[in-house]
């Protein structure tokens, strides 16, 4: 069998509540290392409605992806925080307010 031959294969169904809609995905992992990766997959749960639908909105009304979006917004936080950082009071503030004061990571 070469490696990008599709097989089915039966099996039980998960112990999961509605069996028929839900999906089970296997990946064999690439020869490159798990750090190699230039791009990663999330998935994002229990998003508040209101958020997800303005996060929707933002990234279609730029005609940008959500992974497009979600990088400039986290771009657009990196460089607040060096201003709040390098004394900006007010934009300090407001990341404060927000929860987004300054971490070590």
């Amino acid at each position: 069998m070469s490696e990008d031959e599709t097989f089915h294969l039966p099996v039980p169904p998960p112990p999961f509540p509605h069996p028929h809609h839900d999906v089970i995905f296997f990946r064999r992992p690439g020869p490159e290392a798990p750090g190699d990766r230039e791009h990663e997959d999330i998935l994002l749960r229990r998003v508040p409605r209101d958020t997800a639908a303005r996060f929707r909105a933002g990234a279609g009304g730029r005609s940008l992806t959500h992974a497009q979006y979600l990088a400039a917004l986290v771009e657009l936080h990196r460089r607040l925080r060096e201003a709040a950082d390098a004394g900006d009071e007010q934009i300090g503030q407001e990341l404060e307010a927000l929860g987004l004061s300054s971490v070590s990571v």
